[in-house]
């Protein structure tokens, strides 16, 4: 395996990326179960045998197939007694950008309690360096590749896994292109912006960056304005990955919070379970986004027996979100910044012990006020 690695700045637990923003604001993928939460009425009949017929032609998949999704579920959930815990791996990878390994920018391990409805979500910063590969764990998804080609993901779950001695169950890989076609999949969202703002360093997303070194044609001018607009898939993705105006939207913080704005508002849209009911189709469309972006990783009947086990606590859904703390900012804190040269003149996070590191993410993930 490689044993290099280099990033052009160091990475800061409290400026949130992309992926951070997502699942901090969803815990997991709430987004979905909130709208398979609709569609199991519609699979059990609680809707007309049309709407029905409307959804299964949208998601391209038969009625047959539907009632044995939904038995196969509810065979396995049955059989969840314990908490279900996920990996989540968020990518900043965008389509046409040139032959760039995958990194990591979202390392978060979720807690899902089915019995009381709390879930728990730890960030891991993407330059905690891992001893025994000499690498940070942002590379460990390309490294997958190498060992698992049609599993990348696996790789990550065994090494985070053995170093959080948190067992987990699923891992689920999330990028930016997911984010844009589920926004226009809803038909676009409503945001409402605070502080207007011109980027003309915005880089262009169908330009591959590994051979193009015209400014020119790497850039473009990107300006929003203050007051509510409707944005694209495409218009939203530009709106949060802008980072170089010459105000104080330029700055990280600013740039989070605009995240957060995107994805609030397609939790909104989507929290929309009456439109849905009287548009199956889109319920339908959504369905088909599922199976084909993240149901190789969590298995549609895997999630709705998660969904099953999950209704009951539905109004009282909570999320905690914890994140490592670092020394010498926290006396105790389990993490800490060497020297760069120590570790191939990379910005790294070591752990200072293991057994502590190991009890502060497993009490963290049980809520443990320890």
């Amino acid at each position: 395996m490689p044993q290099k690695r280099h990033t052009k700045q160091p990475t800061t637990i409290s400026s949130l990326s992309f992926g951070q923003i997502f699942l901090r604001a969803t815990g997991l993928a709430l987004i979905l179960a909130m709208v398979l939460l609709l569609l199991t009425g519609l699979i059990l009949g609680g809707v007309a045998y049309g709407k029905l017929r409307a959804f299964s032609q949208a998601a391209q998949v038969s009625l047959q197939e539907l009632w044995q999704t939904y038995q196969q579920s509810q065979q396995q959930a049955q059989k969840l007694a314990g908490p279900v815990n996920l990996l989540i791996l968020g990518t900043d990878s965008l389509a046409q950008r040139g032959d760039v390994p995958p990194l990591t920018d979202t390392i978060m391990l979720v807690k899902l309690d089915l019995k009381t409805g709390q879930i728990s979500t730890l960030s891991l910063p993407r330059d905690l360096w891992n001893q025994t590969y000499q690498t940070k764990i942002n590379a460990l998804l390309a490294y997958g590749e190498q060992r698992y080609p049609k599993q990348p993901e696996l790789f990550s779950q065994e090494v985070i896994a053995d170093l959080t001695q948190v067992p987990i169950d699923h891992t689920l890989v999330l990028n930016l292109n997911d984010l844009q076609e589920l926004i226009n999949l809803v038909g676009g969202i409503e945001v409402k912006i605070e502080q207007g703002f011109t980027d003309e360093q915005f880089p262009r997303p169908d330009v591959d960056i590994t051979t193009e070194t015209d400014p020119a044609k790497l850039y473009e001018t990107v300006t929003f304005a203050t007051g509510v607009e409707t944005m694209s898939g495409e218009r939203a993705l530009k709106y949060i990955r802008s980072r170089h105006s010459d105000d104080k939207q330029g700055h990280d913080l600013a740039r989070s919070q605009r995240q957060q704005q995107v994805i609030q508002a397609l939790v909104t849209k989507l929290q929309n379970l009456k439109y849905f009911a009287n548009h199956p189709d889109q319920a339908g469309l959504l369905y088909r986004f599922y199976l084909d972006h993240f149901a190789v990783y969590l298995p549609m009947e895997q999630l709705l027996a998660i969904v099953y086990q999950l209704a009951p606590q539905q109004n009282h859904l909570t999320i905690n979100n914890h994140q490592l703390s670092i020394y010498p900012d926290e006396q105790n804190g389990v993490i800490y910044h060497p020297p760069q040269w120590q570790y191939q003149n990379q910005w790294v996070y070591i752990i200072r012990d293991q057994q502590q590191f190991q009890d502060f993410i497993n009490n963290k993930l049980n809520n443990s006020q320890t």
